[in-house]
């Protein structure tokens, strides 16, 4: 439980951040102050996208297994 809380927290950092910087500079612009709105869009999105991947990660998981036989480990 401790990995899959770790993970999903990483993964959702990645992923958050880079969505919350391609919309923001799409919608806003590029320029000096982007760092800044970016920052500020991500602070909203990280926690969000953890709580979606813990939540949602179970689900997704019982979903791929009806498509692809799961990694033996």
């Amino acid at each position: 439980m401790k990995w899959q809380v770790v993970y999903s927290g990483i993964l959702s950092a990645g992923m958050s951040g880079l969505v919350a910087l391609i919309v923001t500079a799409i919608n806003t612009g590029i320029d000096a102050g982007l760092a800044a709105r970016w920052l500020s869009a991500w602070a909203l999105a990280f926690p969000a996208a953890w709580f979606a991947a813990i939540f949602w990660g179970p689900f997704a998981r019982r979903i791929a297994r009806l498509f692809v036989r799961p990694p033996v480990e």
